[in-house]
C-alpha cells in the first residue's frame, strides 16, 4: 500500500513538473498522431477537426518515459489480451505505464474509418469478369496487329510466297517468245551477200508447250504452295507472339501500378511514424535511436516505391512501342475471373498451333522441291511452234514450223543429285522441328498451367496472411505506443511484413493470370481465346 501511494505521488509530482512544457512541445503533433494511427489501421485519411478537438491527448508522465496517448480506442479486431490491459488502468499503472480509459465514441470512429479505407488500399481487392479482361486485351492486340512493322513484314513475305505460286503455275501455259533483228551491216574483208534482199528487219515468234516433264512442274507448284502455306502460318504465329507480348506487358504494368499504390501507403505510414517520433524526440532525447530506425525504414519504403515506378515506366515504354499512343488500362484490382484452363484440352489443340503448321508446311515444301529436282534430271518433251518473217537468199519467206522437241540433261556434274539430297535433308530437318515444336508446346502448356495454379493458390494464402499481419501490426503498434510492451523494431518489422505480404499477394495473383495467358499462347489459342480474328 505504501509503495503504491508513493508511486502515485511520484506520478503527480512529475506531471506538474513536465506537463506544461511538454504540452507545448506536442501541441502541434496531434494531427500527425491521429493520421498515423488512421493509416496504420488502413483508414488512410485523418479525422475531422471536430473529432480531433474531442481527442486532445492528456500528457501522462511515468518515472521511466514520457507517453503521449493521442488515440485511446481499440480496433475491433484487436486481441483480447490487449483489450483487457487497456480496460484496467490500475493494472497498467502497476506494470509501469499509464493509459486513459477507452471511449466508446472513439472506438466507433475507428471502426468507421476502417470501413472507409481509401481506394489505394482497396485497389488490389477489386474483381473483374473474364470477359471484360479479354475484351480489353483484344483491343490492345488488335491495335498492335494493325501497326506492327514486324507483322507487316511477315505479311509481305506471305504475299511474295503467293506470287511464287502463280509464277510456278504459269509454267503450265504455252511459253511464247518474240524475237526481232534489224538490217545487217557488213564491214571488213570477207564474203558479202550478192543481194541485200535478206537484209531487212525480221520478226520471229516461238511458242513452246511442255507435254511431259515427269512431274517437275507439278512438284514445283506444290513446293511453292506449301511455302505459301508456311508463310500464312507464320502470320498467325507472329500474331500469337505479338498478342503474348502485349498481354504480358499490360499485366506487368498493371502489377507495378498496384505495387506503386501499396508502396505509397507504406511510405505514408512510415512518414507518419517518423513525424510522430520526431515530435517525441523533441521532448525525450533518449528515444532518438527509434527515430533513426523509423527514418531508415522510410528510406527503404521510398526506395521500393521508386523501384516500382521505374519498372512501370519500362512497361510504358514497351507498350508505347507495341501500341503507339493507344491507351489501354486494365480494371483496378487484382482479383479477376480468369480460371486455369484444362491442360488436356489445350494439349489437344497443339496440332493446330501455327508454329506446328508452319513447320509441317516447310517439310512438305522441301519434299516437293526434292521431287522437282529429281524430275529435272529426266527428259522433257515440248511441243514447239515457230515463225520467222525474214527471207532467205532467194527472197523467200519461211512458213510456220511445228514439231516435238525432246531435251535431256544427261550429265550435270552431280549437281542434280546433290540438290535432291539437300532438299530431302531440309525436309527431314523440318519434320524433326515439328516433333520438337510439339514436345516443347506440350511441356510449356503444362508448365504454364502448373505455375498458374500454384501462383493463384499462393495468392490466396498471401491474402489470408495479409489479414493476419494486418491485425499483428495494429496490435504491435498499440502495445508499443500505449503499453510499452513492444519495441519500435517490432512495430517496423510488422509494418514491413504487412507490406511485403501485400506485394507478394498482388505479384502472385497477377503472375498467375500471366501464366494462364501463356498457356493459351503456347497452345496457339491466345487470339482465339481473346475473341479477335487477325485480318
Amino acid at each position: 500500500m505504501n509503495n503504491n501511494f508513493h508511486y502515485v505521488l511520484t506520478l503527480i509530482s512529475a506531471g506538474f513538473l513536465f506537463a506544461f512544457p511538454a504540452a507545448q512541445g506536442f501541441a502541434g503533433k496531434d494531427d500527425e498522431l491521429l493520421q498515423f494511427v488512421s493509416l496504420a489501421d488502413g483508414a488512410g485519411a485523418p479525422a475531422s477537426k471536430s473529432v480531433r478537438a474531442e481527442q486532445k491527448p492528456t500528457l501522462i508522465m511515468t518515472p521511466d518515459s514520457i507517453a503521449v496517448p493521442a488515440i485511446r480506442e481499440i480496433p475491433q479486431h484487436a486481441g483480447k489480451a490487449e483489450t483487457q490491459n487497456l480496460s484496467a488502468p490500475e493494472q497498467n499503472v502497476k506494470n509501469g505505464s499509464a493509459t486513459l480509459p477507452r471511449q466508446e465514441e472513439q472506438s466507433s470512429r475507428w471502426a468507421r474509418s476502417t470501413a472507409s479505407a481509401p481506394r489505394s488500399q482497396l485497389a488490389e481487392t477489386g474483381s473483374a469478369s473474364g470477359a471484360d479482361i479479354r475484351a480489353l486485351l483484344a483491343r490492345a492486340v488488335n491495335q498492335a496487329v494493325r501497326i506492327s512493322p514486324r507483322l507487316s513484314s511477315v505479311r509481305y513475305q506471305a504475299e511474295a510466297a503467293q506470287g511464287s505460286v502463280e509464277e510456278a503455275k504459269g509454267q503450265r501455259w504455252p511459253q511464247v517468245d518474240v524475237t526481232s533483228s534489224s538490217q545487217s551491216l557488213y564491214f571488213g574483208s570477207g564474203n558479202r551477200p550478192a543481194s541485200g534482199k535478206n537484209d531487212v528487219v525480221s520478226l520471229g515468234v516461238n511458242m513452246a508447250t511442255t507435254l511431259y516433264d515427269f512431274g517437275q512442274t507439278s512438284s514445283t507448284i506444290r513446293a511453292r504452295e506449301d511455302q505459301a502455306s508456311a508463310a500464312d502460318a507464320a502470320i498467325s504465329a507472329e500474331a500469337e507472339s505479338l498478342a503474348l507480348d502485349v498481354s504480358a506487358a499490360l499485366l506487368e504494368r498493371h502489377k507495378q501500378q498496384l505495387i506503386i499504390s501499396i508502396s505509397e501507403d507504406y511510405v505514408r505510414r512510415m512518414k507518419s511514424l517518423t513525424d510522430m517520433l520526431s515530435g517525441i524526440v523533441d521532448v525525450d532525447q533518449g528515444r532518438r535511436s527509434e527515430l533513426t530506425q523509423a527514418r531508415g525504414r522510410l528510406l527503404s519504403a521510398q526506395a521500393s516505391l521508386d523501384s516500382a515506378v521505374a519498372r512501370a515506366r519500362d512497361q510504358d515504354i514497351l507498350l508505347q512501342r507495341l501500341l503507339g499512343h493507344f491507351e489501354v488500362s486494365l480494371p483496378p484490382g487484382s482479383e479477376w475471373e480468369l480460371s486455369v484452363p484444362d491442360g488436356a484440352r489445350l494439349a489437344s489443340q497443339i496440332p493446330n498451333n501455327p508454329l506446328i503448321l508452319k513447320a509441317l508446311a516447310e517439310a512438305r515444301a522441301a519434299r516437293s522441291e526434292a521431287e522437282a529436282v529429281r524430275s529435272s534430271g529426266l527428259p522433257k518433251i515440248n511441243w514447239v511452234v515457230s515463225k520467222n518473217t525474214g527471207q532467205d537468199e532467194l527472197g523467200r519467206r519461211q512458213a510456220f514450223q511445228t514439231g516435238v522437241q525432246v531435251s535431256w540433261g544427261i550429265f550435270r556434274g552431280g549437281s542434280n543429285s546433290a540438290a535432291e539430297r539437300a532438299a530431302l535433308a531440309r525436309a527431314e530437318a523440318s519434320m524433326q522441328s515439328v516433333e520438337e515444336q510439339r514436345r516443347d508446346s506440350e511441356q510449356r502448356i503444362h508448365a504454364s498451367l502448373q505455375d498458374a495454379g500454384a501462383l493463384l493458390e499462393r495468392a490466396a494464402l498471401y491474402h489470408n496472411l495479409t489479414a493476419e499481419t494486418d491485425r499483428i501490426r495494429l496490435a504491435f503498434f498499440e502495445q508499443w505506443y500505449h503499453l510499452g510492451k513492444r519495441t519500435l523494431l517490432d512495430v517496423l518489422s510488422a509494418e514491413s511484413d504487412y507490406y511485403n505480404n501485400r506485394v507478394s499477394e498482388v505479384t502472385s495473383r497477377v503472375d498467375g493470370y500471366a501464366s494462364v495467358i501463356r498457356g493459351y499462347a503456347n497452345a496457339g489459342m491466345l487470339i482465339q481465346w481473346l475473341g479477335k480474328r487477325i485480318k
